[in-house]
């Protein structure tokens, strides 16, 4: 009677969860035994998976920059940078998708007005009424008169002083092409601003004795770095075991099932926590041994 008992409160236990999470994320039979005419090896291990997503902020300097405070009166950056930021972090079980539906971050955003280029500016046209081959101020010089001129165009039109024959869709496209122009023009002096961001997913194998991961290393002047670079600081996946409640094993039990522990997994960088989320670990879990496999 004990036995039958013991038999019902252990299949009870097991058949409580989903039958998803029984095969692959919470129990899973272990050992050699035979299932539907095939010897099996059963085996219980964990594999994590660690996404970082960096964005690249890169600032590079305009042609004209040095003569952006003389013609327009606003100071430009004069040297190019580089800087790198973590903006998101995950962790889950390996192959599962993201818990929350995610726009690709594979992407890179350039604040410019020349199609498909990061680092190339629009060319101003030479001086045509003279032979006389500009300077790099006097180019700069006649950049800025070009700026204001487009911009006392674009109130023209919106005033009306450019004609009465521009309206409707006429004056939008108009007045969309002069801003691209300005824009243009107006990075030769102040640059452009490139951000790129990239998601990069790390694989982690656990095991039973370690609960701390060096999955990667990250600088702001180098983004994200490998583990074994020392020239950026840690970023750490720990592992806290939780208080899971297992059922007890039967001691004539022949059959073992292994439970996996509910851990808090924790990415962690500069002691603050990018991420943070409870996943099964067979790692840290208990093995139950029962009298015959649970259906």
């Amino acid at each position: 009677m004990k036995r039958i008992v013991f038999m019902l409160s252990a299949a009870l236990a097991i058949t409580a969860l989903p039958a998803s999470a029984q095969t692959q994320n919470n129990i899973k039979r272990i050992g050699v035994y035979a299932e539907n005419g095939e010897i099996v090896l059963g085996e219980a291990s964990t594999a994590l998976e660690v996404e970082i997503t960096v964005r690249k902020e890169q600032v590079v300097v305009g042609p004209y920059a040095r003569y952006a405070q003389k013609y327009l009166g606003v100071r430009a950056p004069l040297v190019d940078k580089t800087s790198y930021s973590i903006v998101a972090a995950d962790v889950r079980l390996a192959g599962e998708q993201p818990a929350v539906s995610k726009t690709p971050c594979d992407c890179v955003e350039v604040a410019s007005h020349v199609a498909g280029s990061e680092t190339e500016f629009a060319r101003l046209l030479p001086n045509r009424m003279s032979s006389i081959e500009q300077t790099p101020e006097a180019a700069a010089k006649q950049l800025a008169g070009d700026i204001f001129s487009l911009r006392r165009h674009r109130m023209d039109l919106i005033t009306g002083e450019a004609g009465e024959n521009v309206f409707g869709a006429g004056l939008e496209y108009a007045l969309k092409k002069i801003d691209e122009l300005e824009q243009a023009y107006l990075e030769l002096f102040f640059g452009k601003h490139v951000s790129t961001t990239v998601t990069t997913t790390l694989p982690v194998r656990l095991s039973a004795d370690k609960t701390s991961y060096i999955v990667a290393r990250f600088s702001e002047s180098g983004g994200l770095l490998p583990a074994d670079d020392l020239s950026g600081d840690i970023v750490l996946l720990q592992i806290t075991p939780g208080a899971t409640v297992y059922p007890q094993s039967d001691p004539r039990g022949k059959v073992n099932y292994r439970y996996a522990n509910d851990a808090q997994c924790t990415v962690l960088f500069s002691q603050q926590s990018l991420c943070n989320t409870i996943l099964p670990i067979f790692e840290f879990g208990r093995t139950i041994t029962v009298v015959a496999p649970v259906k």
